[in-house]
């Protein structure tokens, strides 16, 4: 299998901006989340094994990125809409 991460993707990894209401900003970026649920998906992982398994890819890929804890990705996940198809 073939994983890969768009350039343009790495730069836009973390949220630069605050999200303009109370409370503490986003750290990473509605792309890093949407992209961790498709992997989600696809590989039907539970949360905490798809940190570990995000963590590990960008270690072999030898990315400077890091992956979101589980945590984070389930509170964000009610806010961001992913679409994806499996294949059949």
């Amino acid at each position: 299998m073939i994983f890969w991460i768009d350039v343009s993707d790495i730069k836009v990894w973390h949220y630069l901006k605050h999200h303009c209401h109370r409370g503490r900003g986003f750290v990473f970026s509605d792309t890093e989340i949407k992209t961790a649920l498709m992997v989600k998906g696809i590989f039907k992982l539970p949360l905490r094994g798809l940190e570990g398994f995000l963590n590990s890819v960008f270690t072999l890929m030898n990315v400077p990125l890091k992956s979101p804890t589980y945590s984070c990705i389930s509170k964000r996940s009610k806010t961001v809409k992913v679409k994806y198809r499996l294949p059949s």
